[in-house]
């Protein structure tokens, strides 16, 4: 990461890497999660050092599951940069039954629902979650579920398609910017 003036804030670190990574993955693919894991060490270090408060003045709660995968690797680098951003993270769990993530929201009332999908099968489960989730929760979504099935999300009420941690943080940028109303 580059030096910054002391005057920066976390909105504009996030652009920059956002559009820096977008750039750099186009043509070499996208890095190993120990990779990713080490950048956003790094900018916690960056973050902590210069005192950058998170994208929000009340950090809004994003809760995270998966449906069906039982390592959770792009869940753990979503959730990490969640709250590098200002987020308030909970974490649900791996392969979690879906009654159990409506159950949680419903407890909670998140602004944000991230759920990982990897197989095509888990299609009913996802329908199920957005249509019933409470209102004001917006169901953000990755994984190869999404690249196999590129109408996966519009039928299935899924907000967002993170393909990947820039996509995310860029969506979380345009996010903070509107406010969760």
């Amino acid at each position: 990461m580059s030096r910054k003036s002391p005057s920066l804030n976390l909105e504009e670190v996030l652009s920059d890497l956002t559009i820096r990574w977008s750039t750099r993955w186009s043509t070499s693919g996208l890095p190993a999660y120990g990779q990713l894991m080490d950048v956003a060490g790094e900018l916690e270090r960056i973050r902590k050092t210069m005192g950058l408060p998170g994208l929000w003045n009340v950090p809004p709660l994003m809760v995270t599951a998966t449906l069906d995968d039982g390592i959770g690797q792009g869940l753990r680098i979503i959730e990490r940069f969640a709250g590098l951003a200002g987020l308030r993270v909970h974490p649900i769990g791996l392969t979690v039954a879906r009654e159990r993530i409506v159950a949680e929201c419903w407890l909670r009332r998140p602004a944000l629902l991230g759920v990982t999908v990897l197989q095509i099968d888990s299609e009913e489960d996802l329908r199920w979650i957005g249509e019933s989730l409470p209102e004001g929760t917006r169901l953000v979504a990755g994984g190869a579920a999404f690249r196999t099935d590129p109408d996966l999300a519009g039928r299935c009420g899924v907000d967002f398609v993170a393909g990947d941690v820039a996509a995310f943080i860029s969506y979380l940028l345009q996010t903070a910017r509107k406010s969760f109303d």
